[in-house]
C-alpha cells in the first residue's frame, strides 16, 4: 500500500445512490474520455464499441441528456481506426477548446510490451487529432499519420485536463494533459501542456521536468526529460483529471485491476486532489473491490456537465464489466453512479 497524506480540503467521497448501467445493453464499449462542448453536449469516444458499424478500434459518440436519462448517439464510426484491444487505437483524452474537439488516442503502432507487467495491457505511441465540426471529420486522417506525436510509453495515454464547458474555467492559456505509462496498473503519472491554439503540434508540447524548492515546476520540450508528478507503483490505470471550479481543486481519479489484466477479480478506485495540476496530491478516497469482487469497473470519469454548482455533488461515469461474472450486472457498457465530496 502507498502512503499519501489525507486531503485537508476534501475529506472523503460518499456514494449517494446505486450504480446505473446504460439502459440499452447492445450499446457497448469502454474508456469514454469525455468533454463538455460549447453546444452543451458531452462528446466522447468509446474503445471497441461493438455496436452499429464499429466493431473494434474506436468511434466518436455523444451523451445527450442528464445522468439518469442520457442517450448515447454515434457521431462518427471512425471506420479507419481498427484493431481490437491493444492491437488497435484506443481513446485516452477528449477536450473542447473554442468549439474545436481534440481527441488523444494511443496504440498507433499497435501492440507493445507493457513496462511493468507481462500480463497488463500496454498503452503507448499516442497521437492527437482535431475536429472543427464536432466529430464529423478529423485532422489529420489516421492514414496520413506517419509516426506518433508521443512515441513510447512515457506519455502513451494523454488524458486532457478538463476545466468546464468549452474549457471555460481554464487556469491560463495552456491545455494540460496527464498520462500513465500503461493502460492498466501503471506506476507513473506525467503532466504535459501546450498552448491552447497549438494543441495538435508536437513541437508545442512540454512536460514537467523538475521542481524548484517552492514546488513550482520547470518545463522541457524533451519528453525524455519528463519526470513523474506522482508515482504509485502498479496503481495508476488510464487516469482522469478535472478542475472543480466550485471548490477550486483538481480531482484526479485512477484505478487498478486487483489482479493483472483479469476481468474476474475486481478493481480498486483511487481519488486524489491537488491545488494545481502538478500537485501536490493528497488522498480523498480509496476503495478496494470498487463495485464488488464480481464486477470490474474501470476508467472513472467526472462529467463536469453533471456536477452541481457547489462543486460537491455529481455523477461518476465509468466502464465495465468485461468479466463473465459481470454479464448480469451490465456487461461492457457505460455506467453512472451519484456521489458527494465531503469538505473539511
Amino acid at each position: 500500500m502507498f502512503r499519501i497524506p489525507r486531503s485537508k480540503v476534501i475529506t472523503g467521497l460518499e456514494w449517494t445512490g446505486d450504480r446505473i448501467p446504460y439502459r440499452e445493453p447492445d450499446v457497448r464499449g469502454d474508456t469514454y474520455p469525455m468533454t463538455w462542448a460549447d453546444d452543451g453536449e458531452i462528446y466522447t469516444s468509446a474503445g471497441d464499441p461493438l455496436w452499429g458499424e464499429t466493431r473494434d478500434g474506436l468511434d466518436i459518440e455523444k451523451f445527450s441528456g442528464g445522468p439518469t436519462d442520457y442517450v448515447i448517439k454515434k457521431v462518427n464510426p471512425m471506420n479507419d481506426y481498427t484493431g481490437w484491444g491493444g492491437n488497435g487505437p484506443k481513446p485516452t483524452g477528449m477536450i473542447c477548446v473554442e468549439g474545436v474537439l481534440y481527441l488523444a488516442f494511443q496504440n498507433l503502432r499497435r501492440a507493445r510490451k507493457a513496462p511493468f507487467s507481462l500480463f497488463s495491457q500496454h498503452g503507448s505511441d499516442a497521437h492527437i487529432v482535431y475536429s472543427t465540426n464536432k466529430g464529423g471529420f478529423w485532422i489529420p486522417a489516421i492514414g496520413n499519420i506517419e509516426a506518433p506525436m508521443f512515441p513510447g510509453y512515457k506519455f502513451g495515454g494523454p488524458a486532457f485536463v478538463n476545466f468546464g464547458k468549452n474549457n471555460a474555467n481554464a487556469r491560463d492559456s495552456y491545455v494540460y494533459a496527464i498520462s500513465s505509462d500503461q493502460w492498466d496498473n501503471g506506476s507513473n503519472l506525467r503532466l504535459g501542456r501546450a498552448p491552447r491554439d497549438d494543441i495538435a503540434s508536437r513541437e508545442a508540447w512540454e512536460w514537467v521536468c523538475a521542481f524548484d524548492p517552492s514546488g513550482e515546476p520547470a518545463w522541457s520540450r524533451d519528453l525524455e526529460a519528463a519526470i513523474p508528478v506522482l508515482s504509485l507503483h502498479r496503481w495508476i490505470g488510464l487516469p482522469e483529471m478535472v478542475y472543480i471550479a466550485g471548490i477550486g481543486r483538481y480531482l484526479l481519479l485512477t484505478w487498478r485491476l486487483h489482479k493483472d489484466f483479469s476481468g474476474d477479480d475486481g478493481t480498486d478506485l483511487i481519488v486524489l486532489d491537488a491545488p494545481e495540476p502538478w500537485g501536490p496530491f493528497s488522498l480523498v478516497h480509496i476503495e478496494e473491490y470498487w463495485e464488488g469482487k464480481e464486477f470490474t469497473p474501470y476508467c472513472p470519469r467526472v462529467p463536469l456537465k453533471w456536477m452541481g454548482n457547489d462543486g460537491t455533488s455529481g455523477w461518476l461515469q465509468f466502464s465495465g464489466s468485461w468479466s463473465p461474472a459481470g454479464q448480469k450486472a451490465g456487461r461492457y457498457r457505460s455506467h453512472v453512479r451519484p456521489f458527494r465530496l465531503k469538505l473539511a
